[in-house]
């Protein structure tokens, strides 16, 4: 199993956590992000766990079987919007590694800026659930060490010419001597006879590429634990002083993560947020014809609607009347997820109620209705809040009397448009209303 293939297969492990996405219609105003909204979006993470080194003096091909290194890690991360976000981040860890009876050990650390995706923002329209997401991350840093090399059996620090010269032909790597000890961030060369002595000298650096996955759960607004499975890849091959390795050295640290969320407690961190399905409704229906149709019917029903409201001849009053319940009906219609009136509505429900104030023996009948986005039960409640609403402003606003309506509320039970069989061009808004009808008796 090489390291992408871990990779992966932390992957498939955490989206197998049934993308059991929270239901649209049960969204909150907090819960969907809208441009110009304040969200908090900086972060501070905490965390640790194993370091696995596949450099060439090992003797596992995954897994070591003994000799584990543990790192503690810092990360600060800024979120731009829903989908991405930059981190920077910073473990500690020691190394060691052994084969063929050699060992090597030694300490780095490394300092990485990182990009990071949510990948169920993009996949879905939100995090997989209220609770749980998945980012996958990649970024750029330096590493920074020490390292040396040891004879496992006398436990002293190897010279090159241990190593290299003992193969027949075999040069000396990079054009150190054959005296030169297999060390790197100490002093490798001593006088003739001198024993090895340990001195520090500048660590190390080279370039580090850390990309991997991970996956975090919601505890509060404040709060997230997440677990994260990087792949560190190092531009040279010199982490364990084998100088003539085939293949770049790299390590993979996996760390179980606390991350506060800094902000402020009544707001939502923008990663946590969903789509706005408003704002791409808007979008999507400026060139569908159907809409316009739709926008065409609606202001030939409330054009309807007002010339009733101006019939005053009191010689055919009772015709009038009569006529009027058989026709009469007006539409309220709702933004997603939402029960509010709108401005355009009052002006629906004015004419509806300057209707009523005329003809006291009206009574009207309020049906609310929803799109299917949403669970069956929660949509018939919504539906319900949206009949209150426009029975409130009628009772409250217009001095209606109540006993004049009345209410039955159908959730997603009858859709005007079903935008399951009539995709692309089904359109949600029609059945986000409320219809006011006439009763006549």
């Amino acid at each position: 199993m090489n390291r992408l293939t871990i990779i992966f297969t932390f992957l498939l492990l955490t989206s197998g956590w049934a993308f059991a996405q929270s239901d649209a219609g049960q969204l909150s105003e907090e819960q969907i992000y809208r441009r110009g909204n304040k969200y908090n979006t900086w972060s501070v993470t905490i965390g640790g766990g194993p370091v696995i080194y596949y450099v060439d003096v090992i003797d596992y091909t995954t897994f070591p079987s003994e000799n584990w290194k543990f790192a503690p890690t810092i990360m600060i991360s800024k979120q731009f919007n829903r989908p991405w976000g930059l981190d920077l981040q910073w473990l500690m860890a020691d190394m060691y590694g052994q084969k063929n009876g050699r060992y090597f050990k030694g300490d780095l650390y490394d300092i990485t800026l990182n990009g990071t995706l949510n990948v169920n923002q993009l996949a879905i329209f939100g995090p997989i659930s209220d609770r749980w997401n998945i980012y996958a991350k990649l970024g750029i840093g330096l590493t920074y060490f020490r390292s040396r090399q040891f004879d496992l059996e006398t436990n002293q620090v190897i010279q090159v010419q241990d190593v290299y010269e003992s193969i027949d032909g075999y040069p000396s790597p990079h054009g150190w001597l054959p005296t030169d000890y297999l060390v790197m961030g100490y002093e490798r060369r001593f006088a003739d006879g001198e024993p090895y002595q340990e001195i520090e000298t500048s660590r190390r650096s080279e370039v580090v590429i850390p990309f991997g996955l991970g996956v975090k759960y919601r505890i509060s607004k404040s709060f997230d634990m997440g677990l994260e499975v990087l792949m560190r890849h190092m531009n040279a091959d010199n982490l364990d002083v084998n100088l003539s390795g085939a293949d770049n050295d790299g390590y993979m640290f996996t760390s179980l993560n606390l991350t506060y969320k800094i902000g402020k407690k009544n707001k939502r961190h923008a990663a946590w947020t969903y789509k706005d399905f408003n704002i791409n409704y808007k979008r999507q229906r400026e060139d569908d014809p159907m809409a316009h149709k739709l926008d065409s019917l609606k202001q030939q029903i409330e054009y309807m609607a007002m010339l009733d409201s101006m019939q005053v001849d009191t010689t055919t009053i009772v015709t009038e009347s009569v006529e009027y319940k058989e026709s009469m009906s007006a539409s309220v219609f709702f933004d997603f997820d939402k029960s509010e009136i709108t401005q355009e509505a009052h002006m629906t429900l004015a004419k509806a109620a300057y209707v009523m104030s005329k003809d006291k023996s009206l009574r009207v009948k309020i049906v609310g209705y929803c799109d299917e986005r949403g669970s069956y039960d929660y949509n018939v409640k919504l539906s319900q809040r949206r009949c209150n609403a426009v029975l409130k402003v009628l009772v409250e606003q217009y001095d209606i009397d109540r006993n004049r309506f009345e209410v039955d509320f159908k959730g997603e039970a009858e859709l005007l448009s079903d935008t399951q069989k009539l995709a692309p061009h089904g359109l949600h808004l029609v059945n986000r209303r409320v219809d006011l009808f006439v009763i006549v008796e």
